[in-house]
């Protein structure tokens, strides 16, 4: 299946998908950092000649990306996280006010102009209160008149393998089929947030990531999600040191930060702390993308396509 990125970031969609077998065909973003680490990563010629990938920019532009928009009925799926800063219950809450809050209007005129199979969609639970829920509403009712059927929920990272508590709201369009879109959030055996036996499984995977979370180092713990970032300059730790077993508070490192959203060590390698935190912790976890785009595979019938 190929995908494109809106407001890809550090690339977390394509750590999670490309493996699975997704191909990319383009992304948007326009934060020179992330562009960078994207470049280093994925944009080498052999990349570009396999998947066909190409940074379009400035998302507000899209209407006048011909090359997106003559190739429409190449992407299966449009996947992205739009700036969350407008609806986070920490900030002003301006919602589509703000500039950055009217991204999430943009994402969806686009879908409905590209018109994929899938769309996946992801921000802070903040969202969902924003203008009593008439906001949210709003949004999932577009998809509706747009044909997509329609299933949000709130995840949270903790269940999918990683060590901290990062609730998100996600929501996938299937179009013209509302029950698979559903598969694709819910399993059928029940309605619980994840499942006895899934949750079993995450409880093992998030113990085995735990150590390597603390490999080289005498201390562990978990963050506290930040709206514009993982860590801030109050994150509280519980940690034991193993020489003396004094309890002690510190910062993250960025190498932790990394485990913590499930990407690969050193995977921001090269850039200031400071942008290494606010690039991770803008991101996704890669493992809950990873999940939603097997199941989305598994709807498919393994259809790459």
């Amino acid at each position: 299946m190929n995908y494109f990125s809106v407001c890809d970031g550090i690339g977390a969609a394509h750590a999670a998908l490309l493996p699975l077998g997704y191909r990319c065909v383009g992304v948007s973003e326009i934060d020179k950092y992330c562009n960078q680490l994207i470049e280093e990563k994925y944009g080498n010629t052999l990349f570009e000649k396999k998947y066909g990938f190409k940074n379009y920019g400035d998302f507000n532009e899209w209407k006048w990306w011909h090359e997106v928009l003559s190739k429409w009925y190449y992407i299966h799926l449009i996947i992205g996280g739009t700036p969350c800063q407008s609806f986070s219950i920490i900030g002003k809450r301006t919602g589509h006010d703000d500039l950055r809050g009217r991204l999430t209007t943009t994402f969806f005129d686009f879908v409905a102009h590209i018109a994929p199979r899938w769309f996946v969609w992801e921000n802070v639970p903040g969202v969902l209160s924003i203008d009593g829920g008439r906001y949210f509403r709003r949004m999932l009712a577009q998809s509706a008149k747009c044909g997509y059927g329609v299933a949000w929920r709130v995840l949270d990272a903790q269940f999918f393998g990683v060590p901290q508590r990062r609730r998100r709201v996600y929501v996938v369009g299937c179009f013209g089929d509302p029950v698979r879109a559903g598969r694709v959030l819910f399993d059928t055996e029940t309605v619980q947030s994840v499942s006895q036996v899934e949750r079993k499984k995450k409880k093992k995977h998030t113990k085995k990531h735990s150590v390597r979370y603390s490999e080289n180092s005498r201390f562990a713990g978990t963050v506290r999600p930040m709206a514009g970032g993982i860590v801030s300059e109050r994150v509280e730790l519980t940690v034991v040191d193993g020489v003396d077993n004094c309890r002690r508070i510190r910062k993250l490192t960025p190498l932790e930060c990394e485990r913590l959203q499930g990407f690969p060590d050193n995977y921001t390698a090269g850039f200031s702390n400071h942008q290494r935190y606010k690039m991770l912790g803008n991101s996704f976890p890669v493992p809950v993308i990873r999940w939603i785009g097997e199941r989305i595979l598994r709807e498919e019938g393994g259809d790459e396509q």
